[in-house]
């Protein structure tokens, strides 16, 4: 083949290139124009139909447990374009050759209120000439859990400082969540849960007159805070009844929250109940330390001994800096009659951090055991 043929042939393969190549800004036009359009009840089918392919695969909400299907236009009708505008924010249109894939974000609304709000991935590709959506993935917000103990704050960095307060009160360490919570206190002095760190530490510590004097702090910066933090805050009482019942009422308002979930448990005599309380944040956040621990020792009260091992176990491994991991599956395994695992246990907890002086005690106490057995024998 001569060198003319061949630039010839390159040429020809080039312009078929560019011809086929999808444009970024015929992507982002009909992205746009196909979704906003899908308002006006029956006004809004043909183009909503027009813009899909018919071998569209789709995949809606795989927050649930679902699988990507293939979409069928059959019985399509106007009953689902209800709303009355519609706006997408396009974050990165990445072409491929002849396809391209497109994220972003749509708000749709009714009379200025936002009804829905969904992320969105999807594939569009060119058919006879036309584009169309080939694959699709959409997330609506209000399908994931929002009934957690939300702090009433406004700092940069809060949420973040707040869930590290709480997940150090959760794994019983005390003075890390004391100091904390004194931090977040003094960057933001009208926040009341801010101080759920030094209240836990102070009722650990059974410093009634300090955690009645924090209590009292804390309540009195409750206007601009939420029912469920007012609850919370009023549940750190030594009357059992009043702090039960207060846990109810922040349950209430945060039904979603790992922490009162798990606090409301542990004062629970009916295991059985208490791991259905639990089992629903479990269900939310199955790697979560504190969680896995409250249900594994009411597993073991409830004499279930072989899901206990599990939770014990995904709690240490998710979670393998925490001591009182270690800690709570050497109980676990003093409760299975095996002493020279609880021992490495306790003693792992130990080594994590000095503090846990009673892991340690733990381990010794076990060892006493094993030299007198072992002496009578």
């Amino acid at each position: 083949m001569n060198i003319k043929k061949i630039i010839q042939i390159s040429l020809l393969v080039f312009t078929f290139t560019a011809c086929t190549e999808l444009s970024e800004d015929d992507v982002r036009e009909f992205t746009i124009n196909h979704i906003e359009n899908q308002v006006g009840y029956e006004d809004a089918v043909e183009g909503f139909v027009n813009g899909l392919s018919n071998d569209l695969i789709a995949w809606t909400n795989p927050v649930w447990r679902s699988t990507p299907y293939e979409y069928s236009t059959e019985g399509v009708d106007g009953s689902a374009f209800y709303e009355d505008s519609i706006k997408v924010n396009i974050h990165d249109i990445y072409i491929m050759g002849n396809h391209a894939n497109v994220f972003g974000t749509i708000r749709f609304y009714i009379d200025g209120v936002t009804t829905t709000y969904r992320n969105f991935s999807g594939i569009v590709g060119k058919e006879n000439g036309e584009l169309k959506w080939q694959r699709w993935i959409g997330v609506d917000n209000q399908n994931l859990a929002q009934g957690f103990l939300w702090p009433s704050t406004e700092i940069e960095g809060g949420l973040s400082a707040y869930n590290e307060m709480r997940n150090a009160m959760m794994n019983l360490e005390f003075e890390l969540a004391k100091f904390i919570s004194d931090t977040l206190v003094e960057k933001d002095p009208e926040w009341a849960t801010a101080h759920l760190g030094q209240m836990q530490y102070y009722w650990a510590k059974q410093d009634d007159l300090k955690l009645k004097e924090v209590m009292e702090l804390a309540l009195s910066k409750c206007e601009n805070a939420s029912r469920a933090e007012e609850h919370f805050i009023k549940s750190y009482t030594r009357d059992r009844e009043v702090g039960q019942h207060e846990l109810e009422l922040a349950m209430l308002h945060a039904p979603d929250d790992p922490m009162i979930r798990v606090w409301y448990a542990w004062g629970l005599e009916d295991n059985k109940l208490a791991i259905d309380i639990i089992k629903r944040a479990w269900w939310r956040l199955p790697e979560h330390g504190g969680v896995n621990n409250m249900l594994g020792y009411k597993y073991m009260a409830d004499g279930n001994m072989e899901k206990a091992k599990k939770h014990f176990e995904i709690f240490t491994r998710a979670n393998a800096e925490v001591p009182n991991g270690y800690d709570s599956y050497g109980d676990y395994y003093i409760e299975a009659g095996e002493y020279e695992k609880a021992k490495e246990m306790f003693l792992k907890a130990y080594d994590l951090d000095s503090n846990w002086i009673v892991s340690k005690e733990k381990a010794e106490r076990i060892e006493k055991r094993m030299n007198r057995v072992n002496s009578e024998e």
